[in-house]
């Protein structure tokens, strides 16, 4: 049988997809949902053909939809090589399996997973999952290239204070500021994603389950528009200063919001494995910075990367 099951190609103005499932009545489901969305997919029954893809071909894709339970080389297996692999690392896996155990999901997204997806796959759930992770993969791709492209414009730099208001400054300022660490592409989406909670949850105060909702009904964007133009929230600005030691670089970022309880977001939580939000801290804690501290009411982050002496 011939490990390419299928590919599909009907205007992919959503995004492309790797699919990796030797269950053909799921890959008939799956074509189905993602071809009434605009997705270019392209499917595989093995972990192992999959690999042999993205080894050559990952700049392709925006996403790859793993089965977890496959034979040979499993999904989880598969998830590993991916997030320890250079060039490749990057892109975003979403897990589907019917194991859905806390202790089986807390294990793929440690690992690295994007989303946990539980079959039956729920269609409008699917869509949704993958229409933020493209979004968001998209995003950082970009910014990457935008930080391959400036070169070390920043890297003598010392101390910076600097001011951020809109999504679009803090892209633009994660890029800039990234150029100071060690590892520019470590940092770049930590930073982009702790200014962009400053803005969201903190200048704007779009809450969790108000952001649930906005994002359900994929009207984020304009919602954040509005609020940028109300009085209310038009005048606060967030705050990132930047000081490099001998031994450290640290990160400040504050905003002018009233605060929120961060303790349930330093860590990836069971409560909200399946929202389509909620785990950037825990991820830029676990994966961009050596450190990470929230001050006063919530509105304060700092963030550390130790040097090597």
């Amino acid at each position: 049988m011939n490990s390419v099951l299928s590919a599909i190609q009907p205007g992919y103005e959503a995004g492309n997809v790797l699919i990796v499932e030797d269950d053909q009545l799921m890959v008939d489901l799956l074509l189905l949902y993602l071809q009434e969305a605009d997705y270019f997919c392209r499917v595989v029954n093995s972990a192992e053909d999959a690999w042999d893809i993205l080894k050559t071909d990952a700049e392709t894709y925006d996403c790859v939809l793993l089965d977890r339970n496959l034979p040979g080389l499993s999904g989880l297996e598969l998830l590993q090589k991916i997030k320890s692999t250079q060039g490749i690392m990057d892109l975003p896996v979403i897990m589907e399996t019917a194991e859905g155990s806390d202790e089986a999901i807390l294990e793929g997204l440690k690992n690295g997973a994007y989303y946990y997806l539980t079959k039956p796959v729920d269609r409008e759930k699917l869509i949704s999952t993958l229409a933020a992770c493209v979004r968001d993969y998209r995003r950082n791709r970009y910014l990457k290239k935008e930080l391959s492209r400036l070169g070390s414009v920043f890297n003598h730099c010392l101390e910076g204070r600097f001011k951020f208001k809109t999504l679009l400054e803090c892209q633009r300022l994660a890029v800039t500021l990234a150029e100071v660490f060690p590892e520019p592409e470590r940092v770049i989406s930590g930073l982009s994603e702790l200014m962009t909670n400053a803005v969201e949850h903190g200048n704007l105060e779009i809450g969790y389950n108000k952001k649930s909702e906005l994002l359900q009904q994929d009207c984020l964007i304009d919602e954040i528009d509005e609020r940028l133009e109300n009085p209310a929230y038009a005048g606060r600005y967030g705050q990132i200063h930047l000081k490099k030691e001998p031994d450290c670089i640290t990160v400040t970022i504050t905003d002018e919001g009233p605060g929120f309880d961060w303790t349930p977001y330093l860590s990836l939580n069971m409560d909200r494995v399946f929202d389509e939000h909620g785990r950037g801290i825990a991820m830029s804690r676990e994966h961009s910075f050596d450190k990470l501290e929230y001050q006063d009411k919530g509105n304060k982050v700092v963030c550390t990367v130790f040097l090597n002496s």
